[in-house]
């Protein structure tokens, strides 16, 4: 898609166990070492802790990463057995831009929903997480493609949400409304605040749990969200941001505006800073992304240190890996700036690691207390660029003192982890003597979630060996 048209970061970490790993600056180092203390305690217990190395491998986990493009029309059936081998084999999210644009003059036929149902139960039970996107033009000519009334968007809206309703567990994102060139929310006669809110109040209708609404620009999200006028942090959590423009230029190609937050209105663009920093504070409730573009004279301002740091501000989720290559290639030449395992690498694959949230263990800690049951302690970091949007079970893993594999599920929550955020979660396990293993499964369909450290096949972490 095209568009024509120094953040501080909060951290809620909880107080750190002092009998675990802690490492004053882990942006700087990301290599695991482990305590001397934590090794110590572990030998006295009859626990031999494993090393925690970090892994530098390509890393699938849902509802973050890289996307790409599948273009449908309402009007047409698919070829879905020649859709099967267009898909990716590394992603786990799917971008669906569907076109209506043949019905901008009347409502959706049963047809044509019908067949937008076949298309997301076909990624759906192929285990996708969708960004859908449904616009009346994909060719950059909204005034050619959208309706001539606003009744009718609305109509339409009206015969969409229940659709993106039904399919919530698979619509992990649906972006803009409908309006604008490729659905972009610019070029288009339906962009007033009004107009915004009732579009907005439809689809906010519809909504289901799992899925998130996403508009073009933080200033149209301040438009539908008029009640978070003065708070700080903002605390909405329906919507999020995707960004078109990524470092195509200063502005992001008309993401930004140029007045400060404190002189301009809430309804008014803002400066790259400011907006920078509010994007920051809806990416602790809703997934940001969208493409990077190419620019060969903004291309000179930029460097891997600057655009790292423009990512973490943006709290970047996803992004489209196809859109504009000659960016993500030249993100493949650049190094990694800074140290620890990710030295020398290129800055594209730690990119790759990096996208949505990424949950690095950095210590352990297991003490006996009576006969055969132990204390586990564990303490984990985002690392990721942003935070957890969904729900998830964590699960040590053990052999009992019968030779039985056994499991604890350790209680928590992944949505709300915000980025650097470190947490510390414990059980009681009647473990015999084995390896101990920890595991991550998303709720609603225990799809693995893979660690950032170095895993076994399933995606388990080896935490040590009684």
């Amino acid at each position: 898609m095209r568009d024509k048209t120094d953040n501080s970061e909060q951290t809620d970490n909880p107080k750190q166990d002092d009998n675990l790993e802690q490492t004053d600056n882990p942006e700087q180092d990301d290599n695991l070492k482990q305590d001397d203390h934590l090794e110590e305690n572990g030998k006295r217990d009859n626990f031999q802790a494993a090393d925690l190395e970090e892994s530098t491998a390509e890393c699938s986990n849902p509802a973050r990463g890289w996307y790409q493009i599948h273009t449908f029309f309402a009007e047409r059936e698919p070829d879905f057995e020649e859709l099967r081998w267009c898909l990716h084999p590394e992603d786990t999210l799917a971008f669906l831009l569907i076109d209506i644009g043949h019905f901008r003059d009347r409502d959706l036929d049963r047809e044509a929903l019908e067949r937008i149902s076949r298309i997301l139960v076909f990624f759906g039970t192929r285990g996708y997480d969708c960004i859908v996107r449904i616009v009346y033009d994909h060719e950059g000519r909204a005034s050619a493609g959208e309706p001539f009334s606003f009744s009718q968007v609305k109509s339409h809206l009206e015969q969409i949400g229940p659709l993106m309703a039904q399919f919530t567990d698979t619509v992990y994102v649906l972006q803009g409304m409908l309006v604008g060139s490729w659905g972009e929310m610019h070029s288009s006669r339906f962009l007033s605040e009004p107009q915004l809110c009732q579009m907005a109040e439809i689809l906010r209708r519809y909504r289901g749990k799992q899925t998130y609404l996403a508009v073009r620009r933080p200033v149209y999200w301040r438009m539908l969200h008029g009640d978070q006028k003065g708070k700080r942090p903002v605390t909405a959590e329906d919507m999020g941001i995707f960004d078109d423009g990524i470092l195509g230029s200063k502005s992001n190609l008309g993401t930004f505006g140029t007045q400060c937050r404190t002189c301009a209105a809430w309804n008014s663009p803002w400066r790259r800073s400011d907006e920078l920093s509010f994007e920051a504070e809806i990416g602790c409730h809703a997934p940001n992304g969208g493409e990077v573009v190419y620019s060969p004279d903004y291309l000179r301002e930029l460097y891997p240190a600057a655009v790292k740091e423009l990512l973490i501000g943006m709290q970047v989720t996803y992004l489209n890996r196809a859109h504009d290559t000659r960016m993500l290639e030249v993100w493949k030449e650049w190094k990694y700036p800074g140290t620890g395992v990710w030295a020398g690498k290129s800055f594209y694959d730690y990119v790759s690691a990096h996208l949505g949230y990424r949950f690095l263990v950095r210590g352990v800690r297991v003490r006996k207390e009576k006969r055969e049951k132990y204390f586990v302690e564990i303490e984990i970091e985002n690392t990721g660029f942003a935070g957890g949007y969904q729900e998830a079970e964590l699960c040590l893993e053990y052999v009992d003192n019968r030779g039985i594999p056994g499991s604890r599920i350790l209680e928590f929550r992944i949505k709300g982890w915000k980025r650097k955020e470190r947490r510390t979660f414990a059980c009681t396990a009647e473990a015999g003597k084995g390896r101990l293993y920890l595991a991550a499964r998303r709720k609603r369909d225990k799809a693995a979630i893979r660690f950032g450290n170095v895993s076994d096949v399933q995606g388990r972490v080896f935490l040590g060996e009684i």
